[in-house]
């Protein structure tokens, strides 16, 4: 068994280490190590699932596990799928049981069964059942809407002209029975600006409202079809063993996918890189997976793999299930800094679409929490918010990125840069105390969506500021930013991209400024601390002089102590 699923670790180059978890009658889960012979330590080799598919007196401690199709289109994954349909309808009672709902403005009406035509149809203000998919655009799009071909595509759209994975969504919505399918590239006008806005504020509903949506995880772009024959990598062998009594049964064995245990987002296929899916997931009532593996349902009361077991991890939940994990519902933006820590890492096309990709969660977070929206951010917890730093540990290389040559937001709000993390997070335990005051802040928004792109902001803040130097060696290494004149008292700052001297201050380097090391002593602004009873940690921004009177974000540091601010004043600066 482990030879079949980890053959380098039998080499004469290894030394092979199994940690066996056995559950009450559960499937068992292996992990084989190996000590590699170039000193690199001891290294996951493979992992998986041992189990039966029929209880056995022989072996009452291994539990089964369900069936797992050699094909994602196969009977037993639309039985699968209907399963679940049927239960979530009719028992869950946090499910929506509702079969008519709001339509979209626009739909795909693909019939009833494959000879019916398939049209764009507008049917704002009517009620139906649909589905939406979710899926990777890819760099080249078959077919779009546009100004041009709109009339056209309300009369006919010819099945060759469709992408494989549209067509696959359209295969399961015939399946189930589901006449009306919502598509982002073919039910918005993507060369219409105004549409484009209007609707992609709707997102939130569209996906909510929806009956199904569809996951095309497993598809890269739209040339590759999801509902294909699996890899044989994924599928299961079985194995003779031998029991006390001497008879033999089968014991089965599947490697572990790392959906339904490790949950490894590159496991989960390339729909999990992408920003646009993030809110997609998160905001759908019910969802099927197509990961390269499996076929994973979730809905807002269950999480289950076709094999029965239940993923763990958090890219599967939905926005409700993430909120009751990591925040108060009364105030759920304090979940938000757990939301966005897994969608700032995430990939788009256009680096303007940061805020609009979110857009839909974020008009959720506002129903709910009532809090002032500000570029990703919210008033009401907008001095923790202000904590945000880069993760460096994101990427492999300590490499700093340039900063965007485009606007995206004020150098005071995370979309500016990819990765953002927060280490505060205020609870009873090690709650924070803010030490500046916002005097005033304003994001203005550029187009239709309240919740999307902005084109200028600012933030007054008032409270400690004083100058500490700032040095770095390397200024693309994140390593080499210190701040602090003595050396055996420097502390790392993180700083928010690459950054370079600039008319006597240090500002955001682009793509074609030239670097070199500097020192300089820069204003800095104490946001506040938060302690337990071992420890506590000072939030400070650094900041670069923006014009005469303005200043432009720079990065953070954690102080251990307050003693950096023993000489300040109470200050009020303003950052854009």
């Amino acid at each position: 068994m482990v030879l079949h699923f980890a053959p380098d670790a039998v080499s004469s180059a290894q030394q092979a280490n199994l940690s066996l978890e056995f559950g009450d009658m559960t499937p068992a889960s292996v992990e084989v190590y190996g000590d590699i012979a170039n000193d690199l330590g001891t290294t996951l080799i493979a992992r998986f699932y041992m189990y039966l598919q029929t209880e056995s007196q022989c072996l009452r401690s291994l539990g089964c596990m369900g069936v797992h199709s050699t094909r994602s289109d196969s009977q037993d994954c639309f039985d699968f799928i209907e399963k679940q349909l049927e239960g979530c309808t009719k028992s869950h009672k946090k499910c929506s049981t509702l079969l008519q709902t709001l339509l979209p403005k626009r739909v795909l009406n693909i019939g009833q069964n494959d000879s019916d035509p398939i049209r764009l149809q507008d049917l704002e203000g009517c009620l139906g059942s649909y589905a939406t998919l979710s899926h990777c655009w890819g760099q080249f799009q078959p077919i779009k809407t546009l100004d041009a071909n709109y009339a056209e595509m309300t009369r006919s759209i010819a099945w060759r002209d469709l992408s494989n994975v549209f067509q696959d969504a359209v295969r399961i919505c015939r399946r189930l029975r589901l006449q009306y399918l919502w598509i982002d590239a073919l039910c918005i006008i993507q060369d219409s600006k105004k549409d484009w806005e209007r609707e992609s504020s709707k997102i939130c509903d569209y996906y909510e409202n929806a009956y199904i949506t569809i996951s095309a995880a497993s598809s890269p772009n739209g040339t590759i079809p999801f509902l294909t024959e699996r890899d044989p990598k994924w599928l299961a062998r079985s194995f003779d063993f031998r029991c006390e009594d001497g008879r033999n049964i089968d014991v089965f064995a599947r490697r572990d996918s790392g959906s339904s245990v490790a949950n490894h987002i590159e496991d989960s296929g390339p729909l999990a890189s992408r920003a646009w899916v993030w809110q997609e997931t998160l905001l759908s009532s019910r969802v099927l997976h197509y990961t390269t593996s499996e076929l994973i349902w979730v809905c807002k009361s269950s999480i289950i793999a076709e094999d029965c077991i239940a993923p763990r991890g958090i890219y599967f939940l939905t926005l409700p299930q993430q909120l009751q994990r990591c925040a108060n519902e009364d105030k759920p933006y304090n979940g938000w800094h757990n939301l966005i820590s897994t969608y700032s890492i995430r990939q788009l096309t256009f680096e303007s679409d940061r805020l609009p990709a979110l857009s839909g969660v974020a008009a959720k977070i506002h129903y709910l929490s009532g809090s002032k929206y500000l570029a990703g951010m919210w008033l009401e917890n907008l001095l923790l918010d202000l904590c945000w730093s880069v993760d460096y540990q994101i990427s492999d290389a300590s490499t700093l990125q340039p900063a965007p040559t485009e606007y995206i937001a004020p150098s005071w709000a995370w979309p500016t840069v990819r990765g953002a993390i927060w280490s505060p997070d205020s609870d009873q335990d090690r709650p924070f105390t803010p030490l500046a005051q916002i005097e005033e802040a304003e994001c203005k928004v550029s187009g239709l969506n309240p919740y999307g792109q902005v084109d200028q902001g600012h933030l007054v803040l008032k409270g400690p500021v004083t100058s500490i130097t700032v040095r770095c060696k390397n200024p693309e290494d994140c390593w080499t930013y210190t701040i602090g004149d003595n050396p055996s008292t420097v502390e790392p700052m993180t700083a928010d991209c690459t950054l370079v001297e600039f008319e006597g201050s240090v500002k955001r380097a682009v793509e074609t400024d030239g670097l070199s090391p500097f020192s300089l002593a820069l204003p800095c602004i104490l946001l506040g601390y938060d302690q337990n009873k071992d420890d506590s940690f000072w939030y400070v921004m650094v900041l670069g002089k923006f014009g005469t009177d303005k200043y432009c974000r720079l990065g953070i540091a954690m102080l251990e102590d307050d003693e950096w601010f023993s000489a300040a004043t109470e200050e009020k600066v303003c950052i854009v």
